[in-house]
């Protein structure tokens, strides 16, 4: 799949998607991706039988989606089938180039010393792999 840019506001006090969808809008994307594809309906069914939801909740969470860029809306009969315009691992990567891409751009050098510094502290295992990385690619 293409890489489309993406629209969207990261809060890193949440976890995983919720990082930039909110709960539904999660919830949503979570089950497009495990399916490939969804009718509004059939996401609605599935939700519907965790908790109470509104068919019409679902369609516009979903429209709004489809106006972000995250889905593709294609009309099959009556309804819309929704696609991802993206594979998970894509809009992961696209998400980490925005944020890493905005904070070099405001923080510069200093964005790259506190991640080192972060990741000796907190992370050790993960300093290692980014520097087995980075000898890889000097080679």
């Amino acid at each position: 799949m293409a890489e489309a840019p993406l629209r969207f506001h990261f809060n890193p006090q949440q976890q995983g998607l919720g990082q930039v969808f909110g709960p539904l809008e999660s919830e949503i994307m979570r089950l497009v991706w495990q399916h490939g594809q969804a009718t509004v309906k059939q996401i609605h069914r599935i939700l519907s039988r965790r908790r109470e939801i509104a068919y019409t909740t679902v369609m516009t969470t979903m429209s709004r989606l489809a106006d972000k860029g995250i889905l593709k809306r294609t009309r099959r009969g009556m309804a819309y089938i929704y696609h991802p315009t993206m594979t998970k691992v894509e809009f992961d990567r696209g998400v980490l180039r925005a944020v890493l891409g905005g904070l070099l751009e405001t923080f510069d050098s200093s964005t790259m010393e506190y991640l080192v510094e972060y990741l000796s502290q907190e992370r050790p295992d993960q300093l290692e792999y980014l520097r087995s990385i980075l000898e890889a690619r000097a080679a």
